[in-house]
């Protein structure tokens, strides 16, 4: 290479110095340039800026990127729609990274003046909302009640079949009794004892689940064989607060009716110490089941006969409904409608007993 090939490759050379020089120069003077100079870069169309040829992609990526810092965009949302953003959707249109516009001072006005536009999603579960009653039931739907902190055990009284082994008729006693009967019938419903006395507790436990009550079921079938013994441990092993046995009457005189309820004597030899709870919960239920039906009250009956009451360490009643050998009460007992008037009353009682009052 010869003296003047060298001097000219130097000169191209210092020539790129000089140039790049130039142009970062030129960057750093763009970036200290006063604020009228950037509003007007900004102002002016992106093709305007940048002559670095570049693809449509590149283009719509480069306004993307603009309209997200420019105060028009905040316009042109409102404009699309007449609800006051929420804060993710003030994050999605960059206005969090906004701190210094018009618009967001008249955004914080909006707020101080409590002015709330419900999201779409909101007004969906407020429409839903209407849609049901207050205790949920409009459209088939049951809310559950507040727990009360209260049990309340309910036994069906009889089976479908009778068992006639004997057991004692209390701890450690000599008598001996039949565990369970299958009950007595209806003289013009056609049902069984045992039938009634599960359809009743069925909806009883519905009904107290209603008020908040804890249930438990001795049974829910008729194919079962439970002594009356072990009805009383159910209750006992729960620690029931009330264990209430669902049960209908009969007598050889037809004529006869009306509701009674059964609690063991202040003498009993088993559980005399809990007498006077089961006497107090014996009267609340036979108390409100008269007027909730306003049927033929009876008595508390008081005996020591019997084994379900007497094996029992928690408060304990047998409610004796109305008598299945009276044709009056017997097809007044089958229909769904008196069956719902000895429920409310029974479910009364229980809250007279627990609560003190209704």
């Amino acid at each position: 290479m010869n003296k003047g090939e060298k001097t000219l490759r130097c000169g191209k050379i210092l020539a790129v110095f000089v140039m790049t020089a130039a142009l970062l120069t030129a960057g750093c003077g763009q970036r200290q340039s006063a604020p009228d100079e950037a509003a007007e870069i900004k102002s002016r169309p992106i093709e305007e800026v940048s002559q670095t040829p570049h693809t449509e992609e590149e283009d719509s990526s480069r306004q993307e990127t603009e309209s997200s810092n420019d105060e028009s965009s905040h316009d042109s949302y409102e404009e699309e729609s007449s609800e006051v953003p929420t804060e993710q959707e003030s994050e999605l249109y960059g206005e969090s990274e906004t701190s210094e516009t018009e618009e967001k001072p008249q955004q914080e006005s909006v707020a101080q003046q409590g002015a709330e536009v419900p999201t779409e999603e909101v007004e969906q579960v407020t429409e839903l909302s209407t849609e049901f009653s207050l205790d949920g039931t409009e459209e088939g739907l049951d809310i559950a009640a507040e727990p009360n902190g209260f049990l309340v055990v309910i036994d069906a009284g009889h089976q479908g079949k009778g068992n006639k082994e004997k057991e004692p008729v209390g701890p450690g006693a000599s008598e001996m009794k039949a565990k369970v009967s299958s009950g007595t019938a209806g003289c013009v419903s056609g049902w069984a004892e045992y039938e009634l006395n599960l359809a009743v507790s069925l909806k009883l436990r519905d009904e107290l689940e209603n008020r908040g009550y804890q249930v438990i079921m001795v049974r829910e079938t008729h194919d079962v064989d439970i002594s009356n013994s072990e009805r009383a441990a159910v209750a006992n092993d729960a620690g029931a607060d009330a264990f209430i046995r669902i049960h209908a009457n009969g007598s050889e005189d037809s004529s006869v009716n009306g509701a009674m309820t059964i609690c063991q004597t202040k003498n009993n030899p088993y559980n005399g110490v809990i007498y006077q709870s089961c006497r107090d919960l014996s009267e609340c239920v036979l108390d409100e089941l008269v007027a909730a039906t306003g049927c033929n009250k009876r008595k508390v009956w008081e005996t020591d006969t019997m084994s379900g009451i007497n094996w029992c360490q928690v408060p304990v009643t047998i409610v004796e409904m109305g008598y299945m050998t009276n044709e009056v009460e017997d097809a007044l007992m089958a229909t769904e409608e008196y069956q719902d008037k000895l429920v409310i009353g029974i479910a009364n009682g229980v809250d007279r007993f627990l609560f003190g009052e209704l």
